[in-house]
């Protein structure tokens, strides 16, 4: 995803979320909501109708919204590649169990959680290469 796409969904949803809380504050009806809905981009006809029914539920009955997720301004928080620690701990428990050096997991692009996992199923010998995407 290029970086332009990347920052209109993020501001897409810090928008939907500002339409959202005033819409169920009463500041506008339906069809204004759905005619800023699609001012931002978001065209959808059946997902306005099931948002704006959503929104009604919490503006008749007192719900709160779902607040946004913290830090990087409302946006999901980036994948952190894995550490120099975790790629030589994999290569360390790789050989321990055997593992040949032509056949050593190829840890290019590894998340740090992806690696986690990855020591988890080498130290309890629970490694499946069907579990993983990168071929081992």
């Amino acid at each position: 995803m290029s970086a332009l796409a990347e920052a209109l969904v993020a501001a897409q949803r810090r928008a939907l979320g500002v339409l959202e809380k005033a819409y169920v504050a009463g500041a506008f009806e339906d069809d204004r909501m759905r005619e800023q809905l699609d001012a931002i981009g978001l065209t959808d006809a059946v997902d306005h109708d099931y948002l704006i029914r959503a929104l009604d539920v919490l503006r008749a009955y007192g719900g709160t919204l779902p607040s946004e997720p913290k830090g990087n301004g409302g946006e999901a928080k980036p994948t952190e590649k894995m550490t120099d620690a975790q790629a030589s701990y994999i290569d360390k428990l790789w050989q321990e169990r055997g593992g040949k050096p032509g056949d050593k997991p190829i840890l290019t692009g590894l998340s740090k959680e992806d690696a986690s996992r990855l020591i988890n199923q080498l130290k309890t010998n629970t490694y499946n290469v069907a579990d993983w995407d990168i071929p081992f």
